[in-house]
């Protein structure tokens, strides 16, 4: 969003110049309350306690010299470890790039008995996150971390581009005590106000006039710790946080209409997107080479393929684009943005008249859009929509694992924009049905004389499931072995021998083959147990909390089903001593269906165990004891072993 804010408004307003650091002052005092604090009121247990958390945005040039339009944010932070456990908060991570530089940085450890040990340059690390986007982390380890101690400090932040969308949050992960943020905007800059306050958090703000312009203060006391229950909501729907939304920037000279709708956050970088396809050679061209003569859906299912798969993706998410950068050089260079990857699919379908219109997206990982407020950062991807056969599909170029017309889970059921500078509009993305997201383990199975196991098993994955492994791992090599690893795990007495991995992205499968063996050592001789529901089972109850403990809804990647068919057959002289007893339930979160049906007189048995998970989201407590319960049913179950022995 970053890179977009520079594009767009460096068109928009003067060329930005460099900003002189902040000077460093002393730590403010510990007080004898922060000295004396052992725990947090609330939340007894918690390890860790955030005594003060401030920051100060100066926001578009506010302060500085005449023409310099840059943003600075400083930060100072005061931390209490509580408990030993606490220990893990000694270590703090800064996300910056070459568009947001860190400087300033000051830490210091002062221990219960008051000495003060600063943090020496070499407890500081930089570790590179995106070479093609220059971004990077720096991460800080403490020194002398322990129960009692306070652990100081504050950085500053330097933006290229005169505008941040991204909020300040209040919360942490563990309890805060005191929050604040203070904006400072220059007298001609005009922005909304943004605030989000989760768990009865309440934010208070005052706004007041001063010489250089306007002072926003936000503040929030005694928050709680964000939850970070298993299958929870991301931590973005559950800070308190606040934004400043750039409206508007006016002067005696000129004034420029910046966020204030939807419509004109469109226009602003429609604009580029119009830059970006004014430099279109050879995109016709190669559009009609690569489309061919078929029906459109075959044409737009051939440029789609060419998208996907010959450009290569930069890792730069978001919607905006390079307009000087122009599609030739994205067609030239063979690498792209998800932004450019989705603007050039939408002009090489529009080369061959197939229409389309350009779709903002936001993974719901990311945290809840609200789409009242104009803010594109709320986005981090940009889709494709036409019409083919009277039906409506979504293309995403950016993701080699997608099938044509498949969407990411994380995307489907999300509220979308589509991009339209005279009227956009909202929609919301589709679903796929929970049993197209299929896991089915086949088991065919034999036990000899000796009482040995053997036989073959195939594992078959469809939708989502398919979409987490294709292209799982770097090479064929590499992905052969981590199924290899995958499988050895869930069959630990077996030898697994010639495994097979064939994946196709533009049917959405993935089949995975092996053979299995029992170890001659783990073979009893007149005994054979076998765990009838792998390799996708024995399952244990991951949500161990009740009801009562529980913060926060559930939230599955996507719903789907499970299936397992275990054939099984024995010599004579063998006999079925235990069977797995048979088990149906039904709930709001989804069913179970476990049984094994054996026939003595051919000496043979089948197993079959379906999963239904039919539901995504479940946020009631009523619906929490659901997805507690049918997992706990199927632990039962699963648990249940098969038996054969001796006559």
């Amino acid at each position: 969003m970053k890179k977009l804010c520079t594009a767009v408004l460096a068109t928009l307003f003067l060329t930005l110049l460099g900003v002189r650091s902040a000077g460093a002052a002393d730590f403010p005092p510990i007080t004898d309350e922060e000295r004396a604090l052992t725990s947090v009121p609330g939340e007894p247990n918690a390890p860790a306690v955030v005594l003060f958390k401030k920051g100060e945005f100066l926001m578009a040039g506010y302060g500085l010299p005449k023409g310099n339009l840059a943003s600075i944010l400083r930060v100072q932070v005061r931390v209490k470890i509580l408990t030993d456990e606490g220990k893990s908060n000694g270590e703090i991570t800064i996300s910056h790039s070459d568009a947001e530089r860190l400087h300033g940085f000051q830490a210091r450890t002062v221990l219960p008995n008051g000495q003060v040990i600063p943090v020496p340059a070499d407890a500081k690390f930089v570790r590179k996150t995106s070479r093609s986007n220059k971004t990077f982390s720096t991460a800080v380890a403490f020194p002398s971390v322990q129960a009692g101690a306070i652990l100081d400090y504050r950085y500053e932040l330097t933006f290229d581009s005169p505008i941040y969308l991204d909020p300040w949050y209040f919360s942490e992960e563990v309890p805060v005590r005191y929050s604040e943020v203070v904006f400072r905007t220059a007298p001609d800059f005009q922005a909304q106000a943004w605030s989000r306050a989760p768990q009865r958090v309440k934010i208070q703000k005052k706004t007041d006039k001063t010489s250089n312009g306007y002072t926003t203060t936000a503040w929030a006391e005694n928050l709680p710790s964000v939850p970070d229950d298993l299958y929870g909501p991301p931590f973005t729907d559950l800070a308190a946080q606040m934004l400043l939304l750039p409206t508007g920037f006016a002067n005696a000279d000129y004034h420029v209409q910046l966020l204030e709708s939807w419509p004109k956050t469109c226009e602003l970088i429609g604009g580029q997107y119009d830059k970006a396809r004014r430099h279109d050679s050879g995109v016709e061209k190669t559009a009609r080479s690569v489309a061919g003569s078929g029906s459109p859906r075959q044409q737009a299912e051939a440029l789609y393929r060419y998208v996907r798969d010959q450009i290569e993706n930069s890792n730069y998410g978001g919607v905006g684009v390079d307009g000087d950068r122009g599609l030739a050089k994205v067609l030239s260079e063979r690498s792209a943005s998800r932004a450019e990857k989705a603007l050039l699919l939408q002009d090489m379908l529009q080369a061959v008249k197939i229409d389309s219109h350009l779709v903002w997206a936001a993974d719901r990982g990311h945290g809840t859009i609200d789409t009242a407020l104009p803010n594109p950062n709320w986005f981090d991807t940009v889709l494709v929509q036409t019409q083919l056969d009277g039906k409506t599909v979504y293309l995403d170029p950016s993701d080699r694992a997608l099938a044509f017309a498949r969407l990411r889970p994380g995307y489907e059921g999300t509220p979308a924009l589509i991009h339209d500078a005279k009227k956009p509009s909202g929609v919301v993305l589709p679903v796929t049905p929970f049993e197209q997201n299929l896991r089915r383990a086949e088991l065919d199975l034999a036990l000899d004389d000796k009482g040995r196991v053997t036989g073959t098993g195939t594992l078959r994955l469809t939708g989502h499931p398919a979409w987490e492994r294709i292209g799982w791992k770097e090479d064929a090599a590499k992905t052969a072995q981590a199924w290899q690893e995958w499988l050895e795990k869930r069959f630990r007495e077996y030898k697994v021998t010639g495994l097979k991995v064939a994946e196709t992205a533009d049917e959405g499968k993935v089949t995975v083959t092996w053979s299995l063996a029992q170890r001659e050592e783990e073979a009893l001789g007149d005994e054979a147990t076998l765990a009838p529901s792998a390799p996708l089972g024995p399952l244990a109850q991951p949500f161990v909390q009740p009801a009562s403990s529980r913060r926060t809804g559930v939230y599955f990647d996507f719903p789907w089903r499970e299936e397992v068919e275990l054939r099984l057959r024995w010599p004579e002289g063998w006999k079925v001593q235990a069977l797995p007893q048979e088990k149906q339930a039904t709930g709001d979160a989804g069913s179970l269906t476990a049984k094994a049906e054996a026939k003595p007189g051919e000496r043979s048995l089948v197993y079959t165990r379906r999963l239904d998970l039919s539901r995504r989201d479940l946020e009631t407590s009523q619906q929490y004891e659901a997805v507690r319960s049918l997992f706990g049913e199927v632990e039962k179950s699963d648990a249940q072993a098969l038996v054969l022995a001796r006559k």
